[in-house]
């Protein structure tokens, strides 16, 4: 869930947010004179938006999903043995 915060506040407490947001995978919306302007994410929070936004690499992920449901997969021992 996001929260939000004044850039007034985020500059007393900036060591303690971001260890929450690293930690809890916390989301902070900045606010500067009532107004959204910035968000403050975990790394891991920044990569999975930018799988999410990229249609080709989500295709791909949903079709490895389904290969395993569906049992079309090699153990990685498998695959080493045949290089």
């Amino acid at each position: 869930m996001d929260k939000t915060i004044g850039i007034s506040e985020l500059r007393k407490t900036i060591f303690s947010k971001v260890k929450e947001v690293h930690e809890d995978r916390s989301r902070y919306i900045i606010i500067q004179r009532s107004k959204p302007k910035a968000v403050l994410l975990s790394p891991n929070e920044v990569e999975t938006l930018e799988i999410m936004a990229d249609k080709e690499t989500l295709s791909d992920i949903k079709q490895a999903k389904e290969d395993i449901r569906k049992g079309r997969f090699i153990s990685y021992e498998e695959f080493i043995e045949k290089k």
